[in-house]
């Protein structure tokens, strides 16, 4: 960033001198490689390098965006000069101390393009050699992101910090029967947040398991699904339900109806702050600061610095997650909730490592107190309706808990509540901590940003 440094410090210059009341600048530049492998072919090979710049400008209470990989300091001007002449909603930014950072994280193992794909194409013939894995394709990278954010404020952020993520996709077929299973593993790193000898591994016990639940899973029926009231989730599933029930309906601007048209609303709104999302068990945590995680990161694209946010404490709807323009509307600061899956779009509010914390319990103290019902390990699917208030998690790997012991795998378990009602039935949280990867999609033009949910697995009484 040390060549543009000058440009984005100017950009933000003249900004001020033609009467914005804020300036900001935001420089990204990306390089990474990617490839796909697909029943033993490669499908496609690629190496991606692009830089570019997004100028943010208030005056008078409109805020104007600007996108550009045209990194001259006319073009900048020009914009900021064609800037003025546009309408829009009053936009406010609360006040945030002067934060001047540099920060970048270093690979223990750089991840070589040749090197991963060696590696895919020898996991993929590993998949190819099950003979019940009927189709298989996986996908893997590498790259690193770098930035530099200043605003006319006096911050100065600048980040370096490189991603490698491998993503499996497989169906399995035994007997007419098939089931899918997705895998995503990686994180912020090099080459060892992929561990390539841990994903094989790992794709190879998913595949098996999903043909012992085929061969020897039982299907109950509507009457017996009805009557399973003690069910244990992983963290898998405590994860995709923090995630979608808890931290979407916690970002403020579903609270303020921004996203009404695009993604849905929120259960929650400005009068309901504060009530009771579950049981005295349940406390939910959304922490960017998390080493080596996929949603990494030490400050937002706003420059706020991140800290651990706390959505739900002791089954209390907490904090909201928040940008500085939301913060500004709720008279408090930002959280550094702010995030854009490039310089080409504008930071949104977002996500980044959401998770149910931990509790005293173990594993095999949630099995035994249930005594009789399901453990759901994996999800092959799930639902949730526009107002996050109704979900339903379709079971992958599942299983029967009979006389307090791990029966039977179940084929056909699903599980379909209400937000409420699902955390409202946690009794009991294990001490496990697991977080699982994902791609969180959200905004118009849709924006993908690197995110994991996951934390301790919980025992409910529906």
């Amino acid at each position: 960033m040390e060549g543009h440094a000058g440009l984005a410090e100017h950009a933000v210059a003249y900004a001020e001198r033609r009467g914005f009341d804020y300036a900001e600048a935001f420089i990204e530049s990306y390089t990474g490689t990617f490839y796909a492998v697909e029943q033993g072919a490669l499908n496609s090979s690629s190496y991606f390098e692009k830089t570019g710049i997004r100028l943010r400008l208030i005056r008078k209470g409109r805020l104007h965006v600007f996108a550009t990989n045209r990194l001259d300091r006319r073009t900048l001007e020009r914009a900021i000069e064609g800037s003025g002449g546009f309408s829009g909603a009053d936009t406010g930014l609360s006040e945030e101390s002067v934060q001047r950072a540099s920060y970048r994280i270093r690979e223990k193992r750089v991840a070589d393009g040749p090197r991963i794909l060696e590696d895919l194409v020898a996991l993929d013939k590993t998949l190819g050699g099950e003979r019940h894995v009927k189709f298989r394709s996986v996908y893997g990278g590498a790259g690193r992101t770098t930035s530099l954010m200043v605003n006319s404020e006096g911050s100065r952020i600048e980040s370096s910090v490189p991603r490698a993520e491998v993503f499996v996709s497989m169906i399995v077929g035994s007997g007419g029967q098939t089931r899918q299973r997705v895998l995503q593993l990686g994180g912020v790193g090099g080459y060892e947040a992929i561990e390539p000898t841990g994903i094989e591994t790992r794709a190879l016990d998913e595949a098996r398991t999903l043909l012992n639940v085929m061969e020897h899973g039982v299907t109950l029926s509507g009457s017996r699904l009805r009557s399973i009231k003690n069910v244990v989730i992983s963290p898998e599933i405590a994860g995709i339900a923090a995630h979608e029930s808890v931290g979407h309906p916690d970002e403020a601007d579903r609270v303020f109806l921004r996203e009404a048209a695009q993604a849905g609303t929120s259960y929650l709104n400005r009068d309901n702050l504060g009530m009771g999302i579950g049981s005295e068990r349940v406390s939910i945590i959304d922490d960017p600061t998390i080493k080596g995680s996929f949603g990494f990161y030490l400050y937002d694209d706003e420059g706020v610095r991140a800290r651990p946010r706390k959505l739900v404490t002791n089954g209390a709807q907490d904090e909201l997650l928040m940008n500085r323009e939301y913060a500004s509307v709720l008279g408090t600061r930002s959280n550094g909730a702010s995030r854009s899956d490039s310089y080409e779009h504008e930071p949104i509010v977002r996500m980044a490592n959401t998770y149910l914390k931990p509790g005293g319990a173990t594993h095999e103290e949630l099995i035994s107190e249930a005594g009789n019902g399901v453990y759901i390990k994996s999800f092959m699917e799930w639902n949730i309706d526009d107002t996050r208030s109704f979900s339903r998690y379709q079971g992958s790997e599942a299983y029967l808990i009979e006389n307090r012991r791990l029966g039977r795998p179940v084929k056909n378990y699903v599980l379909e509540t209400t937000t409420q009602r699902f955390w409202h039935a946690v009794r009991l949280v294990d001490n496990e901590f697991e977080l699982y990867l994902g791609n969180c999609g959200k905004g118009e033009p849709m924006q993908g940003v690197p995110v994991t949910m996951g934390g301790a697995g919980a025992l409910l009484s529906l």
